[in-house]
């Protein structure tokens, strides 16, 4: 028997964990980056997406592009971001 859980109104269940940045926070966010030479953000993406590259363009306002350089290697780009621990593969180090 499957479990059941409450009703809830429609589209809750799938909601942002977090609001997009804005275009300055982004920047602020990207100013963070050390470009590391061996950067384990892309190393540890099995697609091994440019992920200094992508936060470059970011950094110069080049959504489009950034948009490309995730896009172009993951189809599923937003989803993995989510479920990316930055605390450890960046942030941590």
């Amino acid at each position: 028997m499957q479990p059941s859980f409450p009703a809830a109104p429609v589209g809750t269940e799938f909601a942002q964990l977090h609001a997009p940045l804005s275009e300055s926070q982004a920047a602020v966010e990207a100013a963070r980056c050390l470009y590391c030479y061996d950067a384990p953000c892309t190393r540890a993406r099995p697609m091994h997406i440019d992920i200094p590259r992508f936060i470059r363009q970011i950094l110069h306002k080049d959504a489009l592009g950034a948009a490309r350089t995730i896009l172009g290697a993951n189809t599923f780009g937003g989803s993995c971001a989510r479920a990316c621990p930055v605390e450890v593969l960046c942030e941590g180090r």
